[in-house]
């Protein structure tokens, strides 16, 4: 499935990253690419989910999951085997427990281990390779988590209406106590890094995405969204607008 505007948001999250890494003083904020990067993935994977039960009245939790995996592994073993002979060539501190930082990487485990080892994400010298394998630890946490909810609701859901509103309830109460949890954790940490790391409190970001695949969706769109679209006829103005800009 190919959807023109899903390359702008791409594109605008990773221009936001990278300004925040190569000009942090001009771009403090840029990190919020991220949170786009995260949103954009809540919203097709749930939309995705929402399809696939409005066409076979299930969810393949198993098939999910194991094109999530062949979508990503592969991706990232090659990028560890390219980035390793080049660790010949950089300072000795990166490399300093290299095994652990790999097993972290293939276990998604890298953001609870910058949490364990005292990462600063604020930090732009890290002396960890892998560091930014982070985010896609968090994002294999949510697609584990999120794959056996959905899975679970579509099994108790009777029909794809019933199964959106319960999505949208479920996701409504997730981000709200994974947001109030960094929010409220903020006032008394010392450590922004351990917030903005854990799976439990940055998680809140896919559930947004969420939300919105309830209301809006891919190919199954929800009701409120078909009845603007049908009004409006948003679709062709919008389409056009996302390639003028």
């Amino acid at each position: 499935m190919r959807i023109k505007w899903f390359s702008l948001v791409r594109i605008t999250g990773l221009l936001l990253v990278l300004l925040y890494h190569f000009f942090q003083k001009a771009f403090p904020g840029g990190f919020i690419g991220v949170d786009i990067f995260f949103t954009f993935s809540g919203f097709l994977i749930t939309s995705l989910l929402i399809d696939e039960f409005a066409r076979d009245k299930d969810i393949d939790v198993k098939g999910f999951l194991r094109r999530r995996f062949y979508r990503i592994v592969p991706s990232l073993v090659l990028m560890i085997l390219v980035v390793m002979p080049f660790t010949l060539l950089i300072r000795r501190d990166f490399v300093a427990g290299i095994g652990t930082q790999i097993a972290a990487a293939f276990g998604f485990m890298t953001n609870f281990y910058e949490i364990l080892s005292g990462g600063n994400y604020e930090s732009q010298f890290i002396p960890h390779l892998f560091v930014h394998t982070w985010s896609l630890a968090l994002e294999m946490h949510y697609y584990i988590l999120w794959g056996l909810a959905t899975w679970y609701l579509a099994k108790k859901s009777k029909n794809v209406g019933q199964f959106r509103g319960v999505i949208f309830l479920v996701s409504s109460a997730l981000f709200f106590i994974s947001f109030l949890s960094m929010f409220v954790r903020g006032f008394f940490s010392s450590n922004f890094s351990v917030i903005y790391f854990s799976s439990f409190t940055h998680i809140f970001p896919f559930f947004v995405g969420s939300v919105l695949a309830t209301v809006s969706g891919v190919s199954d769109l929800g009701a409120p969204f078909r009845k603007i679209e049908q009004a409006l006829d948003l679709k062709k103005p919008f389409i056009y607008l996302v390639e003028v800009l």
